[in-house]
């Protein structure tokens, strides 16, 4: 059974909720490394660097690409909403033309 667009929608707005606290979460590391930066802790520095920057790297490319796929989604939605109303436009103005076609008898 498919949820209906509010459903959906409500479900991608948690999605990006869940990617900011994991966004936070990779933002942690970054902040340790300019402390150690700013009190001159260049082993720190350098172990950031050298085992830690991939794995932030990583983790931010995945929140983007998670990102797109969430604006994907809501993008569909859109569209299927557009096509509805449309639709439900051209639904109506044929059912007034056969009002008026009927009036005309």
């Amino acid at each position: 059974m498919k949820k209906n667009n509010n459903e959906e929608m409500f479900t991608q707005a948690c999605k990006l909720t869940d990617l900011a606290e994991h966004l936070k979460l990779v933002e942690m590391p970054l902040d340790h490394v300019a402390v150690s930066r700013d009190k001159k802790d260049n082993g720190a520095v350098n172990y950031f660097l050298n085992m830690e920057l991939d794995s932030v790297q990583n983790n931010i490319i995945n929140i983007q690409e998670q990102i797109q796929e969430i604006s994907d989604v809501l993008t569909d939605i859109y569209n299927e909403e557009d096509k509805l109303q449309e639709s439900t436009k051209n639904a109506s103005l044929f059912e007034s033309l056969e009002v008026e076609k009927d009036d005309v008898r």
